[in-house]
């Protein structure tokens, strides 16, 4: 049964009306009506010129809501008063929450949830890297602004094309990844009831070609032309430049970022994390080779949370690295900043790799500059594949994946060797006995046994 009696000012209300007036100044509320028992008030105040206002208690949220009611009637104002209060009771019974987040509140409280992760060693900074990159592509979708009870379920439909329409030639396993992503905010937002909890984000079907998974890597050609280009890049800092050292720095530091990558397989954020304390470079050169080194990837900085201990040639970049770094104590980063015993940025990393690109670019017009510093990972894996010399099961341990990731993903670089070896095989049909002469080419099998195995070529 709907009550109406006036009211004097309580205490409450008073310190809620101090609160939002600017100026400080005392607003006195005048001619209170309580509306369904007191869940809604509406009221006149010095300042609003007769004008009815509505205030609503909302226990779920912690906040009032405030409105004018935009008429000096009273039995009008009760009315929409009326009218009002079933709408915000409505969409609160459906779990709705009326003072909804922005996407970039969304985002930046998420942001903050995952770096406690990062702190608390249950996911790698790598992932945390990747979340803000594809949460920043949500933002822009939404836009910043956007309140996130706002936006329709199926406005995420238009997801796959938009990114398309952002960047030429992405991979729909890359749009699927960051759909998956936005997914977990939201799922994560529920659970803290930021939002409804039916709200699902529907990004409709995105269809992923079967062969799309396999891996752009570098080929030994262009890897040729950037660590060519790498190795002078440092000495030609100008001179005039401010802060010359640090731009020298940097430089050098991106080759030997390029080498190590591409010499130990490395995932970019495994190496990025990796401190001198676990790493050991042997007194193993010899005429041909360079020192080797054992490295520790820890369990909190690989993607797989797995921990694994590698051996590789190139000992000696670690070596180089401590002649011209300030930091390299056991728990300094490898690659750290200029000025501070830090991590290097993966902005700076990203800044100058792209820069170096360019440069190459200068000098190679064919180079193919879309390739990324990940593809030097790929480079490595495809080589091990390549000559075929280690067990592919082993290829997969040392670069901390799986067998399964490695022939998904890789194994079909072997098709053009796979090719040659059959083209080699000469076959010749024997009709009469109903049988096959398998011809050999002795001279071609007495070069190739010559033949010293391929390598790289190493010009940094």
């Amino acid at each position: 049964m709907l009550r109406t009696r006036i009211t004097a000012v309580d205490n409450d209300a008073d310190v809620q009306i101090k609160r939002l007036n600017k100026n400080q100044k005392q607003v006195r509320m005048h001619d209170v009506l309580e509306i369904y028992d007191g869940e809604v008030r509406i009221f006149r105040t010095t300042h609003s010129g007769d004008v009815w206002q509505l205030r609503m208690w909302i226990s779920q949220e912690k906040k009032y809501i405030r409105k004018s009611l935009k008429t000096r009637d009273k039995l009008i104002a009760i009315e929409i008063a009326k009218a009002e209060y079933i709408q915000y009771k409505a969409r609160l019974l459906n779990g709705e929450k009326l003072f909804s987040l922005t996407a970039s509140d969304l985002r930046n409280k998420y942001l903050e949830h995952v770096t406690e992760l990062v702190e608390g060693g249950q996911i790698s900074a790598g992932r945390l890297t990747n979340i803000k990159t594809y949460t920043k592509h949500y933002q822009d979708f939404v836009g910043k602004e956007a309140k996130i009870q706002n936006i329709a379920e199926d406005f995420f439909d238009g997801y796959r094309a938009f990114r398309q329409s952002k960047v030429k030639g992405i991979t729909m396993t890359v749009v699927v990844n960051e759909s998956i992503t936005i997914k977990q905010m939201y799922k994560w937002a529920v659970k803290k009831k930021f939002i409804s909890s039916t709200y699902v984000p529907d990004f409709g079907r995105i269809k992923v070609p079967k062969n799309e998974t396999r891996r752009e890597s570098f080929t030994v050609i262009n890897y040729d032309k950037l660590v060519n280009v790498a190795k002078k890049w440092w000495q030609r800092t100008p001179k005039g430049s401010a802060n010359r050292d640090e731009e020298i720095y940097y430089r050098r530091s991106i080759r030997d970022f390029i080498l190590l990558m591409a010499n130990f397989g490395f995932r970019t954020g495994e190496l990025l994390q990796l401190k001198f304390g676990n790493v050991k470079v042997h007194d193993d050169a010899t005429e041909h080779s360079s020192e080797s080194a054992t490295v520790k990837v820890l369990a909190e900085t690989s993607k797989v949370r797995k921990e694994r201990t590698v051996r590789s040639r190139r000992g000696d970049i670690f070596n180089r690295r401590k002649t011209y770094s300030r930091f390299f104590g056991e728990n300094s980063f490898v690659f750290s900043m200029y000025g501070e015993d830090k991590m290097m940025t993966t902005t700076i990393l990203y800044d100058y790799f792209t820069d170096l690109k360019k440069e190459v670019k200068k000098k190679y017009p064919d180079y193919d500059d879309s390739l990324s510093l990940y593809s030097l990972r790929h480079f490595w894996i495809t080589l091990q594949l390549i000559h075929g010399k280690v067990d592919i099961h082993k290829v997969a341990r040392f670069a901390g994946t799986s067998y399964t990731q490695i022939v998904n993903h890789y194994d079909g670089m072997k098709d053009a060797e796979v090719s040659n070896q059959l083209m080699a095989v000469k076959l010749r049909f024997d009709v009469e006995n109903d049988g096959i002469f398998v011809m050999q080419d002795k001279a071609k099998d007495e070069d190739e046994g010559d033949k010293e195995d391929g390598k790289v070529k190493e010009t940094a």
